[in-house]
């Protein structure tokens, strides 16, 4: 028996708390009633997801519009809604036909700006009612004092009342009493079903923070009790009401009880159970309603105990009691929970019209899509490509992780990957906790706040902060991802550890770079305060070893980010929301960009914009052309660095791949050879000509280029998640696994053996910066074996300082102009979380030159056998001997004491 179905045995009937328009009509709904769900719940924020962050409503709202262009948000918004719950309610009818009444009902909410105004309820419910027109519907009215009259009158009526937003005893005993008024009232009582929805997560979220700013070991243990043991309460409650005496008459007459439904049940706390509050909550004539993640989660690993729900009453009054003993008022709570509660569904619903005023506004207007492509010879294959996408459905079976748009065999981790599809929509569930987040650092002597991660975990928050600059009132964000001990004690003596927040960020929790880092700087803080787990911040996978050291640790906040979400495809979630936000971004308005063009990507191929974007990618680089130059206006400077890794790391496999160019200023005709493609990413208020000096020229030259012009900084989100799936779609075009990264492990793992003397290579050959005559013919041996489709790596295992950068830069331009080759500079270790995959696993078309220095004064890991020195170290002979493992020809240049000077000897022993 499948857990679903035993919750049925035990008495127990589960509501799915979710509604969407293709769950109805493509049969899913009804699939999942006979699997055992027995009716639905709706609310604003579901129907605001569905309506503004899909297309699959628009041509009702097309329909609708026709007809009355001035239509109202309002008005657009019921005319949907209506008939997804009248859809909904006649799957379910066949429940509610076989229960006799008793079950198989679909929720309706009336307007939450309602929730004070008796009267006003009861009109707007009475209408919902007969327009709905489906006996197996219930209109939801939430418990405050305002909605108890309405209760009553409504049930008298003979309209069925789903009660919400109830949360103490006292809450459930004014409902259970209003509806034994009203049904004592009403002219058919035995037709009427009624539900008294008692929240519980929101509950345990509350109590817990007071719980945890008590802190002692009696308030530790009461953590995560308190909603299980209000609901006990609530359930104790309603068999005195409703299977006692009292109640004995009205059964006579047929008239059911108002059965308790559970609601708020998925976890917010990663340390708990994620279907605590299905286990706990077991009982005979009660309603769980879950959302579908929670319901998932049920069906695989629930454990369903017969009246679970009556076990440890006794204990459940203790536990509550013992609140007040704590100095902690319940009541008080429990009031405010249900006032922010109405607050919230409030605001939910303005923001479902605001989104639906949006979709209006788009579907009125002229769709207008900013991208260019000029592809010259290009153009007959990328169209070509698209035709076929469109006859293969490519981008539906996209959307519906259809692993076969890149290999045959199925491979779990494209479907468990292409979760970061939904991201825009899934990610505005979380942005009111990251902005209360944000307003609590910001009201505390905090100035600025330090990153310490690598690849994914830092690409997206420095391109955010770089972009959108600190607001004001926000604080200055430092990314630090470098472990060189000068870079390491160069920011150290650059901040004041009492007035710095660390974000700790690593989405396995063991990336040794960002935990090392971790060590110095707590060790730094705990120097200046006896709490320094208050400056610190984790942003990690659910479940990871971070998430067990930021609570030994006492970090104050433990962000947990939606996992399956590959590194590189990560911006969107807590990863880059969190800093961006911390620096005063508006990530709402980041998430609305990032949500349009996620509903432009669901189009057929031809139309779609990232899809066409991916096509002309991937036929360049199967034209050879594998060397996509990002190009972009000032303000989005910081855009390649992150594009760099989404491309290299995503493509650069099985021998192929696309080559990210990040960083070059744009040059002559003369020095590009037929292996480029520009891809050019400008704002408009760059300048009245936000045209890039040399595009037209290179155009004539024989240069595809992509063009892409924002108007506003909020729309980079989108070209994030344009460029996300483009490269997603190169990768079918390339016939490789975009989501996987099979050659970056190599690396760390010869790292490890490095610092552990365990590396069997010898010496590492290195040529000697002062050695001129050896240095010069190095570099002319290696240059000189360039050809058509080389690029040449600089590879700085120094500290990323601007001297360095600029240093760097100067030589790539310099070999680039001489030999005619593409180049491309990186720090280490940074970039081996970047384009370190495609250096082994990509083409073999690289030339590399690796630079080490002398990391003096080398500065110690604490509570670490090696020191960053050691590390830095290890990572570049670890990543030397990766390349020459791939085949790959590399050149050491031992810069010495000094980087810089170093560099720049190079440059002047340049013989081309």
């Amino acid at each position: 028996m499948e857990p679903i179905e035993q919750l049925a045995s035990h008495g127990q009937s589960v509501w799915l708390d979710y509604i969407r328009r293709d769950l109805v009509r493509s049969g899913g709904l009804a699939d999942l009633v006979r699997d055992g769900v027995r009716g639905v719940t709706s609310n604003p924020s579901i129907f605001e997801k569905g309506i503004g962050g899909s297309t699959e409503y628009d041509d009702a709202l097309r329909d609708r519009l026709d007809g009355d262009a001035a239509a109202s948000s309002l008005a657009l918004f019921e005319a949907v809604a209506i008939v997804d719950i009248q859809e909904a309610c006649d799957v379910l009818r066949s429940v509610y036909d076989d229960t006799d009444g008793a079950d198989g009902f679909v929720s309706l909410e009336v307007s939450p700006h309602l929730a004070h105004d008796s009267e006003g309820t009861i009109r707007e419910a009475r209408r919902l009612w007969s327009e709905v027109g489906r006996p197996n519907l219930m209109i939801k009215v939430p418990a405050t004092p305002e909605g108890i009259p309405a209760i009553e009158e409504l049930l008298a009526e003979g309209i069925n009342v789903n009660v919400t937003l109830m949360f103490s005893l006292e809450h459930y005993e004014d409902v259970a009493h209003a509806y034994l008024r009203g049904v004592r009232r009403a002219e058919h009582p035995e037709r009427l079903a009624s539900v008294a929805s008692f929240f519980v997560s929101r509950v345990d979220t509350a109590v817990d923070a007071e719980l945890d700013a008590i802190g002692t070991d009696r308030a530790k243990r009461l953590r995560g009790t308190i909603g299980i043991a209000n609901s006990k309460l609530a359930y104790a409650r309603y068999q005195e009401l409703f299977e006692g005496s009292e109640f004995a008459e009205l059964a006579e007459r047929g008239v059911r009880p108002q059965r308790v439904l559970w609601a708020s049940t998925s976890t917010k706390d990663p340390a708990y159970r994620d279907v605590l509050y299905v286990e706990e909550l077991i009982g005979d004539n009660t309603v769980n309603t879950m959302p579908p993640e929670t319901l998932e989660a049920f069906q695989d690993h629930g454990i369903a105990r017969a009246d679970a729900i009556t076990e440890g009453v006794d204990a459940a009054r203790d536990d509550i009691a013992a609140l007040a003993d704590l100095g902690i008022d319940f009541d008080a709570i429990t009031d405010r929970l249900q006032h922010e509660g109405v607050h919230k569904f409030a605001t939910s619903f303005d923001a479902m019209l605001s989104a639906i005023d949006g979709k209006r506004r788009t579907l009125l207007a002229e769709s207008v899509d900013p991208q260019e492509l000029r592809l010259g010879g290009l153009a007959d294959a990328v169209e070509g490509r698209l035709g076929s996408w469109a006859d293969d459905d490519v981008a539906e079976r996209i959307w519906a992780k259809d692993h076969t748009v890149w290999v045959d065999e199925l491979q779990p981790e494209i479907v468990d990957r292409l979760v970061w599809l939904t991201l825009p929509e899934a990610m505005q569930d979380h942005v009111e906790d990251i902005e209360w987040f944000v307003d609590q650092v910001l009201a505390e002597d905090l100035e600025e706040v330090v990153l310490l991660g690598m690849g994914g975990s830092s690409l997206a928050p420095e391109v955010f902060a770089r972009t959108f600059g600190t607001a004001e009132g926000h604080l200055d964000l430092r990314v630090l991802d470098s472990t060189h001990p000068r870079a390491v004690s160069a920011l150290a003596a650059d901040i004041d550890p009492a007035h710095t927040l660390f974000v700790v960020a690593s989405k396995s929790g063991t990336t040794v770079e960002p935990l090392s880092l971790f060590s110095f700087f707590w060790e730094r803080v705990a120097e200046v305060t006896a709490t320094p787990g208050r400056h610190f911040v984790a942003i990690t996978d659910p479940g990871s070893p971070l998430v067990d050291l930021a609570s030994d640790r006492g970090f104050r906040k433990t962000f947990t980010a939606i996992p399956d979400v590959g590194g590189r495809y990560s911006a969107l979630t807590h990863f880059g929301l969190v800093p961006a936000a911390l620096v005063g971004a508006d990530v709402r308005r980041m998430l609305d960009r990032a949500l349009r063009m996620a509903a432009a990507s669901r189009r057929p191929a031809p139309d779609n914009p990232a899809l066409r974007l991916g096509a002309a990618f991937g036929e360049a680089a199967r034209a050879g052309r594998d060397k996509v130059t990002v190009v972009t206006s000032p303000s989005l400077a910081a855009f390649p660095d992150w594009f760099e890794q989404l491309a290299a790391e995503s493509t650069g496999k099985d021998g192929t791949g696309i080559v990210p160019v990040a960083g070059e200023k744009l040059g002559a005709p003369a020095v590009y050879g037929d292996d480029r493609f520009f891809f050019v990413l400008s704002h408009a208020d760059d300048g009245s000509d936000v045209e890039i000096a040399g595009l037209d020229t290179l155009e004539a030259a024989g240069h595809p280029i992509a063009r892409i012009v924002v108007d506003d900084l909020a729309d980079l989100a989108a070209e994030m998640y344009r460029a996300e799936l483009a490269i997603a779609a190169a990768g079918a075009v390339l016939d490789i696994h975009p989501f996987d990264q099979p050659n970056v492990q190599l690396a760390k793992r010869l790292a490890r053996y490095a610092m552990a003397g365990e590396l069997d290579t010898g010496t590492i050959p290195a040529t000697q910066v002062d050695d001129v005559d050896a240095l010069r013919s190095e570099l002319s041996d290696l240059l000189g074996s360039a050809s058509s489709g080389t690029y040449v790596a600089l590879q700085a295992f120094v500290a990323p300082t601007d001297g360095a950068e600029a240093a760097l830069q100067r030589l790539r331009h310099r070999i680039r102009d001489a030999v005619a080759v593409t180049t491309t500079v990186g720090f280490g270790p940074r970039f081996l979380h970047s384009t370190g995959q495609l250096h082994k696993g990509g083409p073999d078309t690289g030339l590399f030159i690796q630079f080490v220095d002398h990391p003096e004064p080398d500065v110690e890991v604490p509570g670490e056998d090696f020191t960053f020195g050691t590390l830095v170290a290890g990572q570049a002979d670890g990543d030397h001997q990766a390349l020459v493992d791939a085949g790959r020809r590399v050149l050491r240049i031992d810069l010495g004491d000094d980087a810089v000077a170093g560099l720049e000897a190079v440059e002047a022993a340049l013989d081309v």
